[in-house]
């Protein structure tokens, strides 16, 4: 009799386990699919010349990224381009294109930013005395991607570019 009552208890419940909502959400929201390309608009390039160094990035539909430039009171929103020291000097500051003002309702403020493609580039030149060589350009583009109900961490982008020097 024990032996039945057990199999019935299971009968009843085991397909009620199966089926409960579990006791709390163990899904993560995924991450935005963005992509992110740094090269140079040269291969080669000669002492004195200047050449231009361009971060490319594909944001995914529905999400944005801020920024370089901030409204005040947002800096700590703002995307940064950080470039390890190398033989090359900088010319001028980052351009980007113009941001577009976004209400993101995650934070409830305005804030400037880019959606779908955008395109970031400095200008350096490369120094008169320098050696004929393969030399790197390394660096990390820091960003926040959002959409209009949640944010992403502070996301790290490490990259490094190789640009040939001749003499010839």
């Amino acid at each position: 009799m024990k032996r039945a009552l057990i199999i019935l208890i299971l009968i009843f419940l085991f397909p009620l386990a199966l089926f409960a909502n579990p006791p709390f959400d163990r899904s993560q929201p995924s991450l935005p699919q963005i992509k992110i390309n740094v090269l140079t608009n040269k291969s080669m390039v000669f002492p004195s010349e200047k050449f231009k160094l361009y971060i490319s990035i594909i944001i995914e539909e529905g999400w944005h990224i801020y920024s370089l430039s901030h409204l005040r009171g947002k800096e700590l929103l703002s995307t940064q381009i950080l470039i390890d020291e190398n033989v090359f000097q900088e010319q001028e500051g980052w351009r980007e294109p113009d941001p577009v003002i976004i209400q993101d309702e995650t934070i409830g403020k305005l804030v400037k930013g880019h959606k779908g493609n955008v395109e970031f580039s400095r200008t350096y030149s490369v120094p008169v005395d320098i050696e004929a060589d393969k030399y790197p350009i390394k660096g990390r583009l820091v960003y926040w991607a959002c959409d209009n109900q949640i944010c992403t961490l502070p996301q790290e982008f490490h990259f490094n570019t190789v640009l040939q020097v001749s003499r010839n």
